[in-house]
């Protein structure tokens, strides 16, 4: 009684489930690895064609480089003004002439921008090599304020009058406080031998009242945000009062720190992007690395002021180190590549050529 109440039933579930084979093809991992090649060998048992007279997979041979590869190659031009970058960086401290290298290399690009024909008003700079990465464990404090010495130094030997400022305390109450690169640094700007230029040169903080009528260029050393405070409220208030004189800033850091307080949130993120966006970068110089290591050097990164975006890769090891030019990009200050292409050239397997 109980066999043939259940037997349409099981009849009804046997005719209903699908044939094994068409279980099998629809299989969604049977399809992804046939997609790359696999089940070969179940479709030549068919009958169909083997593997060896199948059409590869779009993608899968080596074929000639793509057009886009050759674009921004660099000229003649741009081999002749490349510039040798000191090797073994790594090596910390770095030798007296391999600093001397870096401050003028920079200091050269950014009085270009300022004392121009077109003298440029509002510019910064980003100098980071290890011993100015404060993201690494040998930043020196004393080589950024060696290279605003001697920036400073430059501009004032015309009898221009410079102001060299650092930002002060902000916060309120227990709150209060620097970032951590910049403790201590205004004590030491007051130490600080500025040689035959020191009646040109001055110190301040970066504010509103700053400014005096006899300042000619402001030199902004590293301003930064910390949690729960914007430093750009003071560098705005500053740059009124500057009006078109020269303001410089060396290696800032202006992205958005959130904080509890609902400092530097969502809102007006757009317009304070805006308005670091229009401080033009003069010059810049990083090395390339495989985040978030700091070892390796695969290569670096150079602009200066009126030149092309220059990327270098590095060939060799130790004493036998060379940075070679691998492409030069004329998108000018508006920015540099972006990190697929520069993945893409540092990445691609070559001779040194360059």
């Amino acid at each position: 009684m109980t066999s043939t109440a259940f037997a349409p039933s099981l009849a009804l579930r046997a005719r209903a489930r699908p044939p094994r084979a068409s279980r099998a093809s629809s299989s969604p991992i049977r399809a992804f690895w046939s997609g790359f090649g696999g089940g070969e060998k179940d479709a030549d048992a068919k009958g169909k064609p083997s593997s060896s007279t199948r059409k590869a997979p779009s993608g899968r041979a080596p074929g000639k480089a793509k057009p886009e590869d050759d674009v921004n190659m660099p000229t003649e031009e741009d081999l002749a003004r490349k510039a040798d970058i000191p090797i073994m960086l790594n090596n910390t401290p770095h030798p007296r002439e391999v600093r001397r290298w870096f401050y003028d290399d920079c200091v050269t690009s950014v009085t270009r921008a300022v004392t121009g024909e077109e003298p440029m008003t509002r510019v910064k700079a980003k100098v980071e090599f290890p011993e100015l990465n404060v993201n690494g464990d040998v930043y020196r404090v004393g080589t950024l304020l060696e290279l605003v010495r001697e920036l400073a130094m430059t501009l004032a030997k015309d009898g221009k009058r410079v102001r060299v400022c650092v930002q002060g305390s902000m916060g309120e109450g227990v709150f209060q406080g620097l970032p951590l690169s910049l403790s201590g640094v205004a004590r030491i700007l007051d130490m600080m031998d500025w040689g035959d230029a020191d009646e040109f040169i001055s110190r301040g903080a970066i504010d509103g009242d700053v400014p005096q009528p006899e300042d000619e260029f402001f030199i902004l050393i590293a301003p930064q945000n910390i949690v729960g405070f914007a430093v750009l409220p003071r560098i705005i208030a500053m740059e009124e009062a500057a009006g078109d004189r020269p303001m410089i800033m060396i290696n800032p850091k202006l992205d958005d720190i959130q904080s509890a307080g609902n400092v530097m949130s969502i809102r007006g993120r757009g317009e304070r992007r805006e308005y670091v966006s229009t401080w033009r970068e003069v010059y810049h110089f990083r090395l390339l690395y495989r985040k978030p290591y700091f070892f390796p050097i695969y290569g670096a990164m150079r602009y200066t002021h009126d030149g092309k975006w220059e990327l270098y890769k590095k060939f060799g090891k130790m004493e036998s180190e060379e940075y070679v030019l691998k492409r030069a990009y004329d998108t000018g200050s508006e920015g540099m590549p972006g990190a697929g292409e520069v993945t893409k050239v540092i990445l691609a397997k070559g001779e040194r050529n360059g």
